[in-house]
């Protein structure tokens, strides 16, 4: 399928208001993607199907979940929201023809993130928070971050959703907290070499 017979597909398939989310995290992505020389292809593909899952009503999304023979962990269960990135990426396949890998996981983790992630899953899962129609506090420095340092975008934008969950009491799930582990050993083991660089230096 082109990207012209996708859009339309996908329009027909969401709510309004979820398909003009859609399209804004795909011209974001495509901005993003462009500023951080990702594939533009895979890009695109990824950002406009990543909610292509949300075609499922959250209370049909554990059964067609296990419908799709997916694993769903107790938070899943109680969050059944989270399932759409899961069964977004098995309807991407089943409906819309997709196999590469690359942008079957952006779609699958845009929503908790992973422990790593590739080039297109980053920037899909920052298009997503940072689309045009997105407000919340700080999110103007977390948009500035994305267009500057990728890394650095993840690494706060995994911090401030854990603060965010913890603060409100809600599941976090272990994949955001796998993501923001990685990174912030990465930061460490930098701030190291940096430290033990500057030492030799004396």
């Amino acid at each position: 399928m082109t990207i012209e017979e996708i859009r339309a597909l996908l329009e027909k398939s969401l709510p309004p208001k979820r398909y003009q989310h859609s399209m804004r995290v795909y011209e974001t992505a495509l901005a993003l993607g462009k500023r951080h020389h990702a594939e533009e292809a895979k890009v695109a593909l990824a950002a406009l199907l990543h909610d292509c899952g949300r075609e499922i009503p959250v209370k049909e999304s554990v059964e067609k979940a296990r419908a799709f023979g997916l694993p769903v962990d107790f938070i899943e269960a109680g969050q059944p929201v989270l399932l759409h990135a899961k069964i977004g990426a098995c309807l991407a396949t089943q409906k819309y023809g997709v196999t590469d890998p690359e942008v079957l996981e952006a779609i699958r983790c845009h929503t908790t993130g992973a422990e790593t992630l590739s080039l297109t899953a980053r920037i899909v899962f920052l298009a997503d928070m940072l689309e045009p129609g997105r407000r919340f506090p700080g999110v103007e420095e977390l948009r500035r971050l994305a267009r500057e340092d990728l890394e650095q975008a993840m690494f706060t934008a995994y911090r401030d959703t854990i603060c965010y969950l913890l603060e409100a009491g809600a599941l976090i799930h272990p994949a955001a907290i796998a993501g923001y582990n990685r990174l912030a050993l990465q930061r460490k083991n930098t701030d190291k070499l940096s430290s033990d660089d500057g030492n030799k230096k004396k």
